[in-house]
């Protein structure tokens, strides 16, 4: 090669390299968690976290609650109200601990300016074994939503199961929702509203 075109061509790269072809491009900013996050070493800490998530209206920590086969060798079962399981049944096909976090994403995206959704749990029945656990609740969770004709107050009655990870935390495998009266609107419905 010739020097004309060997200093031509450093010429060029280093024009290239200096009109920021070759910079490296800045980090994404990380979705983070909230500091009302505490490592579920207790079973019950794990409804704590589920409320603040809520409240932070963080879907990273909502989706910790919940157990995938990796981590704790069991994927996430969620089993609606009979009656919600037929008015969306295409929805509740392939629920995983993916589809909770989407159908969480979802109803986050459609709340009402400043709004913050409200959780009570009201426990009936709990078992604590050392690596599993069972609690019955009955719950309300307000949600000043947008959507149109679906109600903003969901009630029922649930029963977790809970395991250990792999680190030692707790999290729900299964999760049945029940009615508390026919035709209430459970949380199974707003799951059905916000999944799809």
């Amino acid at each position: 090669m010739r020097p004309e075109t060997l200093i031509g061509l450093f010429a060029g790269v280093l024009f290239l390299c200096g009109c920021g072809l070759f910079d490296t491009r800045g980090p994404e900013d990380p979705v983070q968690p909230s500091a009302n996050f505490t490592p579920p070493t207790e079973p019950s800490l794990v409804f704590s976290n589920m409320s603040n998530a809520f409240n932070d209206l963080s879907s990273l920590n909502y989706g910790k609650s919940f157990s995938d086969s990796v981590t704790a060798g069991r994927s996430f079962v969620f089993e609606p109200t009979a009656q919600a399981a037929s008015k969306y049944s295409g929805v509740f096909l392939s629920w995983s601990r993916q589809a909770e976090v989407r159908y969480f994403d979802n109803l986050k995206s459609q709340l009402q300016s400043s709004a913050v959704p409200s959780l009570t749990l009201s426990f009936t029945s709990q078992s604590v074994g050392s690596d599993s656990a069972q609690f019955e609740a009955t719950y309300q969770l307000t949600v000043p939503h947008l959507k149109p004709n679906v109600a903003q107050t969901a009630q029922g009655r649930a029963q977790f199961y809970l395991r250990k990870d792999n680190v030692q935390n707790w999290v729900i495998w299964r999760w049945v929702d029940l009615a508390i009266q026919p035709g209430d609107f459970t949380w199974s419905d707003l799951k059905g509203e916000f999944g799809q």
